[in-house]
């Protein structure tokens, strides 16, 4: 009975946290969430999830990299070696366990033959082109892709960045990111540049928005949603199966709701994070990418909406375990492992 007073306490802490989401990870994890949502109902908001994790990103990146990566031994290399080995290792889990789950639903090779399986399997390796492919073997991993991209030219932002040249450098990212989407070039960096740009601006300036910001941030995304759902212009929020002429508009509105979003997302990377609070940062990127196999269950389900119920209910019973269980005993020490290895590089006297 300890044990599961002890888990229910645990559970309970967790959930707590995650509906006033004010820490770094607790707003991570929020996010990831609100992916699981997307893709289990209508309510179209995966895409703001992902651009506030870009502008997350950017402001990690831009830090880590100041603080840490530039005073280690061969700076680039380690950097890029550190970026990889933490996404790639649980992105090939997940990709093992999609495949098992592919053929346990009896769906393979299924859609996977409207890839290569050439670029599929460089891509789960190295994740770039991951956002080309025509089919995923991890839906969500697309999104890696745009990281990865990021991750490679990041250090030379954070340079100019530190240069008197940053301020114009915003301004043209901020333009150059909205004709690249206005023109309708393939999916890459160039679609997002500008989300990651503005977290690297919040970090390079310091940017320490206070609480009542925050939360007038937080109170106006969630308001504006509430608002729109209650409204004549639902479309734009709610997608699923049978969308609306105005959901054509979904991208350009959770664009919105990022910029609105900024203030609440940067003042919460400022707070300390305890050790619970880091679980549920590493965490949400475990939920991230697991809740994909639960996807693919879900929607090859053609019963009625009682069935369908009743799959999303265990969906969302049995990923967030499963996704412990994964960072607990795979994620975890693969990360420890790549942390110090990183620390092992740091040049005397950094």
């Amino acid at each position: 009975m300890t044990a599961i007073g002890g888990l229910l306490h645990g559970a309970l802490n967790l959930a707590g946290r995650l509906v006033r989401p004010i820490d770094p990870g607790a707003f991570r994890l929020f996010l990831a969430m609100l992916v699981f949502v997307h893709h289990f109902s209508r309510l179209a908001l995966g895409s703001y999830a992902v651009m506030t994790f870009f502008v997350l990103s950017g402001y990690w990146v831009q830090t880590m990299w100041v603080n840490k990566y530039r005073h280690t031994r061969s700076p680039y290399w380690t950097y890029i070696v550190s970026r990889f080995w933490r996404l790639i290792p649980l992105l090939l889990l997940v990709s093992l366990l999609m495949l098992v789950a592919r053929a346990v639903l009896g769906q393979l090779p299924g859609d996977l033959v409207q890839s290569d399986p050439r670029h599929l399997a460089v891509s789960s390796l190295v994740l770039l082109g991951y956002a080309q492919l025509p089919v995923g073997l991890v839906g969500p991993a697309w999104s890696l892709d745009i990281e990865m991209q990021f991750y490679l030219v990041a250090p030379l932002i954070a340079a100019i960045a530190a240069s008197r040249w940053f301020r114009p450098f915003v301004v043209l990212t901020l333009a150059g990111s909205l004709l690249w989407a206005l023109v309708g070039l393939p999916l890459s960096l160039g679609n997002y540049l500008a989300f990651f740009v503005i977290g690297v601006a919040a970090a390079r300036f310091a940017w320490r928005p206070s609480a009542r910001i925050a939360w007038v941030s937080a109170l106006t995304t969630g308001g504006l949603v509430l608002a729109l759902i209650l409204s004549p212009w639902r479309d734009l929020v709610l997608g699923g199966a049978h969308r609306g002429p105005l959901f054509v508009y979904n991208e350009h509105l959770c664009a919105l709701l990022t910029v609105l979003t900024v203030p609440f997302a940067i003042h919460t990377v400022t707070r300390a994070s305890d050790p619970t609070d880091r679980m549920m940062a590493d965490l949400s990127y475990a939920i991230y990418l697991v809740h994909a196999i639960a996807v693919l269950w879900f929607y090859q389900v053609s019963g009625p909406f009682t069935q369908r119920l009743q799959v999303a209910a265990i969906s969302f019973a049995v990923v967030p375990i499963v996704s412990w269980l994964t960072w607990r005993y795979f994620d975890k020490p693969v990360n420890r492992a790549r942390n110090a290895w990183v620390n092992s590089r740091l040049r005397e006297g950094a």
